[in-house]
């Protein structure tokens, strides 16, 4: 739901190429899917992972998307085992010095942030893309750092996105109307949803963001929630399940989004979201039962 938010600002009419959809290794482990339809200059949507490097999987979330709207997808890799400036910001606090824990919460530039730029770079030489629609976008860890240098005005992104983020790292120099959009789980039990709501959220729009926040009913992740971008659902792909598709069009012309959810009424409607709640309540897996 969020994704769909944000292509807005990425939305194109996808134009006939000559190419197949294609995987691209890059320098310093960062990996690029360019998908068939993929036109000249086409948008392009940064995506950085949580801890742990898993630059595969987040390609993998988004190729259904960016084959049907010719997004080129950019995953770099932190040098790290998670991104430097989140690193930094989850070191214990100085007890002696309260400018060096300021310092840690703030982004002035870093070397992952070039690597990022780095990315864009190398991805470019081979694939030109439209860098007036280029979108940062992180989850977790990944979430955070892309909030820090995503508003930074020396980085040129046409709009942030953060799944989960958990660290309120405050950018020295923002760009004012960036445009931000923030989802967290109010069940999240890695990262406080908190935090979120009250240091995260108002710090954006301090520096100037235009924030738009969804939460959701859920924990970490919405392990029953599936995008199906431009191929809109239907009834029977969730038919006797648990799940809830959601699809979207988007509208240039009237600057709008018609949005499509389904959900089998017996199941995620009732008997599904009941099991669901249960095993958040015992501590479970949300999935125990239902798939």
């Amino acid at each position: 739901m969020l994704l769909a938010a944000a292509l807005l600002a990425l939305a194109q009419i996808a134009q006939p190429a000559a190419h197949a959809s294609r995987l691209t290794s890059l320098p310093e482990d960062a990996i690029a899917y360019v998908p068939a339809s993929a036109g000249p200059h086409p948008p392009l949507l940064v995506l950085l992972h949580g801890a742990g490097h898993r630059q595969r999987e987040m390609l993998e979330h988004m190729e259904g998307e960016a084959d049907a709207r010719g997004i080129v997808l950019l995953a770099p890799a932190s040098r790290g085992i998670s991104w430097d400036s989140v690193l930094a910001a989850e070191e214990p606090p100085s007890p002696g010095s309260a400018l060096a824990n300021a310092r840690a919460r703030r982004f002035t530039g870093s070397e992952d942030a070039n690597r990022v730029e780095a990315a864009i770079a190398a991805l470019g030489r081979q694939m030109p893309v439209d860098r007036a629609r280029a979108v940062l976008a992180g989850f977790s860890d990944g979430a955070t750092f892309a909030l820090a240098m995503g508003m930074a005005r020396s980085h040129a992104f046409a709009a942030v996105i953060a799944w989960s983020p958990g660290i309120a790292i405050r950018t020295t120099d923002p760009a004012h109307g960036r445009k931000v959009f923030v989802s967290h789980g109010r069940r999240d039990p890695l990262l406080r949803f908190d935090e979120t709501c009250g240091e995260i959220v108002p710090m954006l729009q301090s520096e100037g963001a235009a924030v738009t926040f969804l939460p959701f009913d859920g924990g970490h992740e919405a392990p029953f929630v599936r995008l199906t971008g431009g191929a809109l659902p239907e009834i029977k792909h969730v038919a006797h399940t648990n799940f809830c598709d959601i699809g979207w069009k988007v509208d240039t012309e009237r600057n709008r989004i018609v949005m499509v959810a389904v959900i089998d009424n017996l199941l995620k409607g009732a008997a599904g979201s009941a099991v669901q709640n249960l095993n958040v309540m015992l501590g479970l897996d949300e999935r125990m039962g239902l798939l």
